[in-house]
């Protein structure tokens, strides 16, 4: 090669690379990012519990989510099927971020004493308070608008069903299989009721709701004396 071809490859190289960091070389359209950036696609779910924290499942639209990611429609696509996919999706993510709340708490407790619920309740509260989207989400949308966040629902509900009989102070063992499956069932009756409670409270003290009006420290003792009261002691 010679070094005139050399230097009109390398100039033509150089026009290139300018185009790509203008947003001329990297499949942008009308200003909006690539599809294929690796970020996207959790910018996109991002947006979508914004999108769902707002509105209905029935009225947000693919459309809605796109223009709060900032992307054209068909990079929502590239990533998801459709609606339902990202709501689920959507759910689940805030689901692991309660998860994650509870997880750090436990973690932090000494392993030969009773874990508490208190610590519990009152971390999930903050957590509530500082993620008012989520929590939404979470509160507004549950049951499930879909079939697959209905399992979600009743995968995290048994999940923390279960943690919570660590919470349980320490009793003598029924003396019969019958006495113990009493006592079982009504364990999970009084925690299945707590964490039913605990939804409704999140949802009733959101935006203008009843509650709302309430000191959240208030509100939060109470909610703790409570739980303690159905769970804790007898």
């Amino acid at each position: 090669m010679t070094v005139s071809a050399q230097k009109i490859k390398k100039s033509k190289s150089e026009s290139v690379t300018e185009e790509s960091g203008n947003g001329a070389g990297n499949g942008s359209v009308d200003g909006k990012p690539t599809a294929h950036r690796p970020s996207r696609r959790q910018d996109i779910v991002d947006a979508a519990i914004r999108v769902f924290a707002a509105k209905s499942f029935p009225e947000a639209s693919i459309q809605d989510v796109a223009a709060e990611a900032d992307v054209v429609p068909s990079a929502v696509y590239y990533h998801f099927t459709g609606k339902d996919e990202l709501f689920e999706l959507a759910m689940r993510r805030v689901m692991d971020m309660v998860n994650e709340v509870v997880d750090q708490v436990r973690s932090e407790e000494d392993p030969e004493e009773v874990p508490s619920l208190e610590a519990v309740t009152l971390a999930v509260w903050h957590w509530v308070e500082a993620h008012p989207d989520e929590s939404r989400l979470m509160h507004y949308h549950l049951p499930g608008a879909t079939a697959e966040t209905a399992t979600l629902r009743r995968d995290f509900e048994g999940v923390h069903v279960q943690r919570a009989f660590d919470y349980l102070l320490p009793a003598a063992v029924p003396p019969t299989k019958r006495g113990a499956a009493v006592a079982h069932a009504s364990h999970t009756l009084a925690i299945r009721t707590l964490i039913e409670l605990l939804m409704t409270i999140h949802a009733l003290r959101m935006d203008e709701g009843p509650l709302s009006r309430h000191a959240s420290k208030t509100l939060s003792r109470a909610v703790v004396d409570v739980g303690e009261r159905i769970v804790v002691t007898d």
